[in-house]
């Protein structure tokens, strides 16, 4: 190409080349792609960004946005979630491609001259809870290709905590307490809170224990009684539950068992003194009537 400044002959040569490189044609910038942060978190079943910035080319180039993540098969690791192709000449005209397991989910906001090409995720699930790569290709120059990564945390709420006893709450024993949400994203933290039996809060008892969700109190005797409140936390918001601990003293169910004993006792007793008589009055009977001839 030639090119002519007016008042001036042609330049060539190697002060005209660099006029070329700083008219910019011909010549396309140099391709970086950027995903702002590393890590993006989205409570489940909301919708999630994530942005991807790269640098817009000059000149008429094709340029290719492809998204993909790693959630295939191990022999193909990698798979397409989104791709566009943009063709300068006919811009806004080409729907992007969505793979067939994001139909209805994915959606490509681009904007290539400006350099935007966004994905976004409806609806998200704690599958979608992997890394993503942002990829963007000059078609026109083999080495004008560039990606950055980033990794989707899809958040789940801890359920309902359930709250057991596992041990006998009687005096003197030792027991656990234990509390377990079935869900959360991240893993909850667990936190217990006694109160006495006026529902007052108050320390826990000596040598307590209080990890993972399992309280464990030993030594046990009624003024351990009482409510016990355990509280499941994560990054989402925090559940509860709760439970009434009664204490019950030995003797009360020694008697009891002693109750039982005497009743079993004095059952045999009464059966034996039963047998005894029928034996004896059996042997009786022949002397009587022989004393009756």
């Amino acid at each position: 190409m030639r090119l002519q400044i007016r008042g001036m002959t042609p330049l060539k040569g190697i002060f005209g080349m660099c006029l070329l490189l700083l008219s910019g044609e011909y010549v396309s910038s140099t391709m970086t792609v950027d995903i702002p942060q590393k890590e993006y978190k989205v409570a489940r079943g909301d919708n999630a960004t994530i942005p991807c910035k790269f640098t817009p080319q000059v000149g008429d180039v094709d340029v290719v946005v492809a998204w993909s993540t790693d959630s295939g098969p191990p022999d193909n690791p990698e798979v397409t979630v989104a791709k566009y192709l943009f063709n300068p000449a006919t811009p806004n005209t080409k729907i992007p491609y969505i793979a067939k397991s994001y139909k209805g989910r994915a959606t490509l906001q681009h904007d290539v001259p400006k350099g935007i090409a966004n994905l976004q995720l409806r609806g998200v699930t704690s599958t979608d809870t992997r890394s993503y790569e942002c990829n963007v290709q000059n078609m026109a120059d083999e080495e004008g290709s560039d990606s950055d990564t980033a990794n989707l945390v899809v958040l789940v709420a801890p359920s309902t905590p359930i709250c057991k006893i596992v041990g006998v709450a009687e005096y003197g024993q030792n027991i656990n307490l234990t509390c377990l949400s079935e869900e959360g994203t991240p893993k909850p933290i667990y936190k217990w809170q006694n109160n006495d039996v006026n529902n007052i809060p108050r320390p826990n008892p000596p040598k307590t224990t209080d990890q993972n969700g399992i309280l464990s109190l030993y030594n046990i005797s009624k003024d351990t009684s009482g409510f016990f409140i355990c509280t499941s936390t994560n990054e989402i918001r925090s559940e509860k539950c709760n439970l009434t601990l009664a204490v019950m003293q030995p003797s009360i169910n020694m008697v009891f068992m002693f109750g039982i004993l005497g009743a079993v006792a004095a059952a045999v007793l009464i059966l034996g003194v039963i047998i005894y008589f029928c034996c004896c009055r059996k042997k009786n009977k022949p002397e009587e009537y022989e004393m009756g001839r």
